[in-house]
């Protein structure tokens, strides 16, 4: 399976989660074992998708250019 894919993977189950979390918040009941489930995804697609700085995604010569 490509990185793709698994974090296609990561964002649907991601999204089930949070609907399940919302109804579980909706009718007051707990929702532990669920958001330790989303915190770990959410941890897993943020190692598989790290976040770029600034400097990273502009190249040198873009930076000079302005």
């Amino acid at each position: 399976m490509s990185k793709h894919q698994i974090a296609k993977e990561l964002r649907r189950e991601i999204s089930k989660l949070n609907r399940i979390i919302d109804l579980a918040i909706i009718r007051g009941v707990p929702y532990r074992e669920e958001s330790r489930r989303h915190k770990f995804l959410a941890a897993q697609l943020a190692r598989l998708q790290p976040r770029r700085s600034l400097f990273s995604s502009l190249s040198f010569a873009h930076m000079f250019m302005f």
